[in-house]
C-alpha cells in the first residue's frame, strides 16, 4: 500500500536542505520499524517519492511525500509510530491511504499558497505598496532564469495567480501569494517579491513559509 503523507517544516529546520529532509524521513521510518517496501537491483532503496522541493530557508505548513509499505497499517497508527522518531521542527499533520494507485504526487499538484513576512529599509505606505503590485501583476514580469539551457529571460506573470499586501505597520509587512505549482514548474513566491522591489527601488529582506499545497487528490486516486 502506499500513503501520502503531509508534513510541517518549521523554522528549526529551515536552513535543511531537501536531501537531508529525504534522510531525515528515512531514518525516522527505520526507526519507527515500518514495514517498508524497496526498490529492486544492486542498492535497494526505500520506496519514497517527495512531491516537490522546498527552497531552503523556507518554512512549510503543508509538505508531501509518499511511502509504500509491505502491509497495511492504518493511517492513525503510521503517524502515532513515527512522530517520537522525527527531530523538532518536522511534524506529521495527515496521512492518507493512496492504496495501490502508481500517479505521482507531482501529477496531482495544481496551486502553492505562500506568506512573506518583509522588513523595508524605510517605511513605506499602503497606497505605495498595493500601486507597486498592482502595476507588477499588470504586465508581463520577466526575470532571468537558470535553466538546462543557461540563463534565460522567462515571464514569470502566468505562474502568479495573486500577489496581495495583508499588513503593514511602520517598515513591516505581511504578503500573501498564490502561484501555480505543478510538475511542469512553479512560482517561486521569493522572486516575485524581489522583481516588485526591484522595480520600485525598494530594500527589504523577507522570511517565507509555505501554507498549502493544493493537491487534487481525485486524481491520485482515478
Amino acid at each position: 500500500m502506499r500513503l501520502a503523507v503531509v508534513f510541517v517544516k518549521g523554522p528549526q529546520v529551515r536552513f535543511v536542505s531537501h536531501l537531508d529532509v529525504q534522510r531525515l524521513f528515512q531514518r525516522a521510518f527505520r526507526r519507527a520499524k515500518l514495514p517498508l517496501a524497496y526498490s529492486q537491483g544492486f542498492n535497494p532503496h526505500p520506496l519514497i517519492s517527495f512531491a516537490t522541493a522546498l527552497s531552503v530557508g523556507m518554512t512549510s505548513r503543508s509538505e508531501y511525500l509518499d511511502v509504500t509499505l509491505t502491509e497495511r497499517m492504518e493511517p492513525e497508527a503510521f503517524i502515532k509510530a513515527v512522530s517520537p522518531c522525527l527531530p523538532e521542527g518536522v511534524e506529521i499533520k495527515e496521512a492518507f491511504d493512496m492504496g495501490e494507485s502508481r500517479k505521482s504526487l507531482t501529477s496531482a499538484m495544481r496551486t502553492a499558497s505562500y506568506r512573506a513576512y518583509v522588513n523595508f529599509e524605510t517605511e513605506q505606505s499602503r497606497e505605495s505598496i498595493e500601486s507597486a503590485a498592482a502595476k507588477l501583476m499588470a504586465g508581463e514580469i520577466v526575470v532571468q532564469k537558470k535553466t538546462k539551457g543557461g540563463i534565460k529571460p522567462v515571464d514569470i506573470r502566468p505562474m502568479a495567480l495573486e500577489l496581495r499586501l495583508d499588513e503593514l505597520e511602520g517598515n513591516r509587512a505581511v504578503f500573501f501569494i498564490k502561484g501555480v505549482l505543478s510538475a511542469e514548474g512553479g512560482l517561486n513566491p521569493d522572486v516575485l517579491l524581489n522583481e516588485l522591489f526591484a522595480r520600485n527601488g525598494i530594500a527589504a529582506d523577507n522570511e517565507t513559509e509555505r501554507l498549502e499545497i493544493e493537491m487534487d487528490r481525485s486524481a491520485l486516486l482515478n
